[in-house]
C-alpha cells in the first residue's frame, strides 16, 4: 500500500512538475498578455448584465405556468442584449487606463462605439430612419465587437503616445485632449467607412465566418470534452477555469443569443453549447465536486470531516475554491476522477441533448449560484428533461468520486494515526524521569 502512494505521488510530482514548468508559464504569458487581458477585462466587467437578465427569464419561465405575469424581456434586451456595444467600449477604454491615458479613455470608447455601430452599415428606410438589427448588439456580436474594440484600442495606443502641443502649453488640459484624440478619432471612423461602405464588406459576417472553425467545434461531442478537460485539467494544478473565460463566455453567450432568436423567429434551437452548459459539467463548482463535498462529511479521517463541514454550503451553491484548493489540487488521489468526470458528464449531456431527451438553452439566466437542477430548467424553457441531466450527472459523478474519495480517506487516516503516534512517542520521551549516575 505504501508502495502504491508512493508512486503515485512520484508520478503526480512528475506531471506536476511538467505543468509548472512547460504549460502555465507559456499560459501565465498569453492570460498576461497586454491585449488578452483588455479582453478579459472587457468579459469580466459585463458579468451583472447577464445577472440582471437572468430575473426576466425567469419571470418568464413562471408566466408559461401562471396568468399575468408582466413581460419584462425588455429588461434583458437592454441589459445583455447590448453587451456587444459595452465590449465596443470597454476595450478601448480599457487601453487608455492601462496607459496611463486614462484622461484619453471616454472617447476611446465612445470611439469604438461608433466605429462599432458604422460598421453595421445599418440601411435607411424610406422614411429618413436607420434600421438597426438589434441582434447585432448583444451577444451575437461580441466577436465581431471585440475585433473592432481591438483595432480602435491598437490605433489610440499609439496616438495616445502623441500630442500637438508641449508640456509648458498655456492652453487648458481639457482643450488639448480634444485635439489630440481628432487624429484616433478619425482614423478609427475612417477604416470602418472604407470596410463597411467603400468595400462593401459586412464585417459581422466576415467575424463569425472566420471564427466559424472554432465555434462550430465547441458545439460537436468532441469539442465540449475538450473544452472540458482542458478547465478541469488546469484547475486541478490551480489554474482557475476563469483564465478561459474570454474564451469560453463568448462561444456560448453567441450560442444562446442564436439560440434565442431562432426560437423568437419559430424556429429551433441548435446550438447545445450555450450559455449555460456548465450546469452539467460543474455541479457543485468546477469538476463536479458536490458528491465529494458530501462524501466529506462521512469521512473517518479528521481532517476530511472538518473540510466537509466547513466546505458543505459553499458547494450547495456552486463555490467549490475552498474544497477543491484545501483537498483536490495537486492531490494524486484526486487526478483520475477529475478527469475521468471532465468526460463523462459533458458527454451524457451533450448526448440527452442531442438525441432530444432534454432542450438546447435558449432563455438567458446567468444566477449561476442557484442549484443547477434551477438554472438549467430555467435556461432550456422550462424542459425537466434538462433537470434530469443534472440528476443524472449527480449519481455519475458519485460514483466517479467515491472510489477515489474512498481510497484518499483511509489514507488520510493512516496519516493522522502515523501523526498521532509520533506525537505519543514525542510525549513519552519529554516526559520521561532521568536515569540518576
Amino acid at each position: 500500500m505504501a508502495e502504491a502512494t508512493a508512486q503515485k505521488l512520484g508520478f503526480m510530482e512528475k506531471v506536476q512538475q511538467w505543468v509548472e514548468q512547460s504549460v502555465v508559464p507559456p499560459l501565465n504569458k498569453i492570460t498576461s498578455n497586454f491585449w488578452f487581458s483588455l479582453v478579459a477585462d472587457a468579459v469580466l466587467v459585463i458579468v451583472p448584465f447577464t445577472m440582471v437578465a437572468a430575473i426576466p427569464s425567469l419571470v418568464a419561465v413562471i408566466g408559461n405556468f401562471v396568468e399575468g405575469v408582466p413581460d419584462l424581456s425588455p429588461i434583458s434586451t437592454y441589459s445583455f442584449g447590448l453587451i456587444g456595444l459595452f465590449i465596443a467600449f470597454l476595450i478601448p477604454y480599457n487601453c487608455m487606463v492601462k496607459d496611463e491615458k486614462k484622461e484619453h479613455g471616454v472617447l476611446a470608447g465612445f470611439t469604438g462605439v461608433g466605429t462599432y455601430l458604422l460598421c453595421m452599415c445599418a440601411p435607411t428606410l424610406d422614411t429618413g430612419e436607420t434600421a438597426f438589427t438589434m441582434a447585432r448588439f448583444g451577444a451575437g456580436g461580441m466577436f465581431t465587437a471585440i475585433f473592432l474594440g481591438l483595432m480602435c484600442a491598437a490605433i489610440f495606443h499609439q496616438t495616445a503616445k502623441r500630442s500637438f502641443f508641449s508640456e509648458d502649453s498655456l492652453i487648458p488640459d481639457f482643450v488639448k485632449n480634444w485635439f489630440d484624440n481628432i487624429i484616433g478619432i478619425l482614423s478609427c471612423l475612417l477604416i470602418g467607412w472604407l470596410v463597411a461602405y467603400v468595400a462593401s464588406i459586412d464585417i459581422f459576417s466576415l467575424v463569425t465566418y472566420v471564427m466559424s472553425p472554432l465555434t462550430g467545434f465547441a458545439q460537436t461531442l468532441p469539442g465540449v470534452i475538450f473544452m472540458t478537460v482542458v478547465m478541469d485539467f488546469f484547475y486541478f494544478f490551480g489554474v482557475s477555469g476563469w483564465v478561459f473565460t474570454p474564451v469560453t463566455s463568448t462561444i456560448t453567450s453567441s450560442a444562446i443569443a442564436e439560440n434565442a432568436a431562432a426560437v423568437a423567429a419559430g424556429g429551433v434551437a441548435t446550438n447545445i453549447n450555450a450559455y449555460g452548459f456548465s450546469r452539467y459539467t460543474m455541479i457543485g463548482g468546477e469538476g463536479s465536486t458536490l458528491p465529494l463535498a458530501i462524501m466529506m462529511l462521512f469521512s473517518k479521517s479528521k481532517k476530511n470531516k472538518a473540510m466537509g463541514q466547513a466546505t458543505i454550503v459553499p458547494s450547495l451553491f456552486n463555490i467549490n475554491e475552498p474544497l477543491f484548493f484545501s483537498t483536490v489540487v495537486a492531490n494524486p488521489y484526486m487526478f483520475m476522477p477529475m478527469m475521468l468526470q471532465a468526460v463523462v458528464c459533458p458527454t451524457v449531456a451533450w448526448l440527452m441533448i442531442h438525441f432530444g431527451l432534454a432542450s438546447t438553452h435558449y432563455v438567458m439566466f446567468a444566477m449561476n449560484n442557484l442549484p443547477n437542477a434551477v438554472s438549467a430548467f430555467v435556461l432550456s424553457g422550462g424542459n425537466l428533461g434538462n433537470v434530469m441531466i443534472v440528476l443524472v450527472n449527480i449519481v455519475l459523478a458519485t460514483l466517479i468520486w467515491f472510489p477515489f474519495w474512498r481510497a484518499y480517506d483511509k489514507h488520510q487516516c493512516e496519516v493522522e494515526a502515523e501523526m498521532e503516534a509520533q506525537m505519543s512517542r514525542s510525549a513519552d520521551t519529554s516526559g520521561a524521569t532521568p536515569a540518576m549516575g
